[in-house]
């Protein structure tokens, strides 16, 4: 059986999505554990559609695996049991069975990520977790005009990180980047077909530069032809970035309206 799982987390104390071979705890390895134990497979492997880095939150993480279950389980029981053995920060939101095989990485057509600034202000402590609380006032219109430069296909060599990892095609399709101010607080959403690494933090950190003006947004042009990240700012913080969205039909994201966390409750 096939097994097509949503879920949400608070990335706060995790290192990221993906099993660490040093042990360290991450989301993926939680969940694995768990699955393992439950449905009495040591062998058992799970795909989540995006590897989140280390601090990075998801409303929308999308797990795939194939197994089949004890006798004991039964398929629309294993959602909720699975809550039960999870931590709090952890939440399965919830459990399908695919009528055919599915791969929560490799079937997905784009994702979403949303990042939540606090410009200048202290915030409610109680969302701190997820806000990075810029120290200055922000000048929206410089940053939209910059991400509209930086909008669409591009090599976005200057906007990420790769760690011992060289990628040849570091051409991506940023269908969406936009800036939206809501409450005082203000919200940079992300939509591609696919991301490099750390990239949308590469991208906030190069759009609140703008905003802080310390670069034109004509500047992005620039950045975007250097191909050299020592060209662009400082990354954004993980605990401001959430995944937001996993797309499966490859026309959906047009019509998506993002999710403002950390206000997402009906999500």
């Amino acid at each position: 059986m096939f097994f097509h799982l949503r879920i949400s987390y608070d990335g706060t104390n995790y290192h990221g999505w993906q099993v660490q071979p040093d042990g360290r705890t991450t989301v993926q390895g939680e969940l694995l554990h768990r699955l393992r134990l439950m449905l009495r497979n040591p062998e058992l492997r799970i795909f989540g559609s995006s590897r989140t880095d280390s601090g990075v939150h998801a409303l929308d993480q999308q797990v795939s695996f194939e197994a089949d279950l004890p006798d004991d389980i039964l398929p629309e029981s294993l959602g909720h049991r699975l809550n039960r053995w999870l931590p709090d920060d952890i939440v399965v939101k919830s459990c399908r069975v695919c009528d055919s095989p599915f791969n929560a990485r490799y079937d997905n057509c784009g994702k979403a990520y949303v990042y939540c600034i606090s410009p200048g202000i202290k915030i409610n402590p109680l969302w701190c977790r997820y806000v990075w609380r810029a120290p200055h006032e922000l000048n929206l219109d410089a940053m939209r005009q910059a991400a509209a430069y930086l909008q669409g296909s591009h090599d976005f060599s200057s906007f990420t990180a790769n760690p011992g990892i060289e990628i040849e095609d570091k051409v991506r399709n940023l269908q969406r980047l936009e800036v939206i101010e809501k409450n005082g607080l203000v919200y940079v959403v992300a939509v591609g077909e696919s991301f490099l690494y750390k990239m949308v933090r590469g991208l906030v950190g190069y759009l609140v530069h703008v905003g802080f003006g310390y670069a034109s947004p004509e500047d992005a042009l620039t950045v975007l032809e250097a191909k050299d990240r020592t060209k662009a700012a400082d990354s954004a913080p993980a605990r401001g970035l959430f995944l937001a969205r996993v797309f499966y039909d490859r026309d959906e994201w047009k019509e998506y309206q993002p999710p403002l966390p950390p206000f997402a409750n009906d999500y």
